[in-house]
């Protein structure tokens, strides 16, 4: 498209030079010639004034160029927490489906997200690893990066089950900081990066550190699903995540 305009563009410097030259040939031949020039010179204005408008017109842009549509998927999700006691196996970090972890980890930034697992396993997992998801209530950032977790109950969209760390604490210390934030919450999927963030594990030096929760979450058993995968509770608590 570019070389076919500046080929124009060369023909219409000719017609304009070229109308220089009839002036001075119209001088020498007389006046019955001025018929032509006049002939020469509407056709020069229709080409500039073709030329012009070709130029007004913009081009559409080739597909491939085009930008996708920005903008996070808002969800309702089953959210539960693992840690270092309920892992698979118990008294590990170890995690299926690494991205940024080698092992299950991360502050809860954007830009180091806490490891979650979702429903299924390798190669038929809820969603891809490396997906982000935004989560309110415990304001954080997580990762997919383990796989295992049970089936979401019926009204929600999925499941995540967020590590929490725990390495420090006891069982019942570490169940009791999951069964805290269990329940039916908001998230985003695919979340811009300046959202409100408690940075730092979910469970760490003998607490639980999330922000005050909501106080009617809902439970597992509100659902007809029996649930699949590693979670056989009732409230989804324990997913001993982290076996592939």
């Amino acid at each position: 498209m570019a070389d076919h305009r500046r080929v124009i563009r060369i023909g219409v410097v000719g017609v304009v030079q070229g109308g220089g030259a009839v002036q001075e040939d119209r001088a020498r031949r007389g006046s019955g010639y001025g018929r032509s020039v006049k002939l020469s010179a509407l056709l020069g204005a229709v080409v500039v004034l073709a030329v012009g408008c070709s130029k007004a017109a913009p081009e559409p842009i080739p597909p491939a160029q085009q930008q996708p549509q920005a903008g996070s998927k808002q969800l309702t999700i089953w959210l539960t927490g693992y840690s270092w006691q309920d892992n698979t196996p118990p008294g590990s970090s170890v995690v299926g489906e690494p991205v940024l972890h080698k092992q299950a980890d991360g502050q809860g930034t954007f830009a180091d997200p806490i490891t979650v697992a979702v429903p299924g396993h390798e190669g038929k997992m809820a969603w891809q690893p490396g997906t982000k998801f935004y989560l309110p209530t415990v304001q954080r950032y997580v990762i997919v990066e383990d796989s295992g977790a049970a089936k979401q109950p019926a009204g929600t969209d999925t499941h995540l089950d967020m590590w929490i760390g725990g390495q420090d604490g006891t069982k019942q210390a570490t169940d009791d900081c999951e069964n805290t934030f269990t329940g039916r919450v908001a998230a985003q999927a695919d979340p811009p990066d300046n959202l409100p963030v408690m940075a730092g594990p979910i469970f760490a030096n003998q607490k639980c550190n999330i922000p005050a929760q909501p106080a009617n979450m809902g439970t597992y058993a509100d659902s007809d699903d029996s649930g699949s995968g590693d979670d056989s509770s009732d409230d989804g608590g324990d997913s001993g995540s982290g076996d592939n």
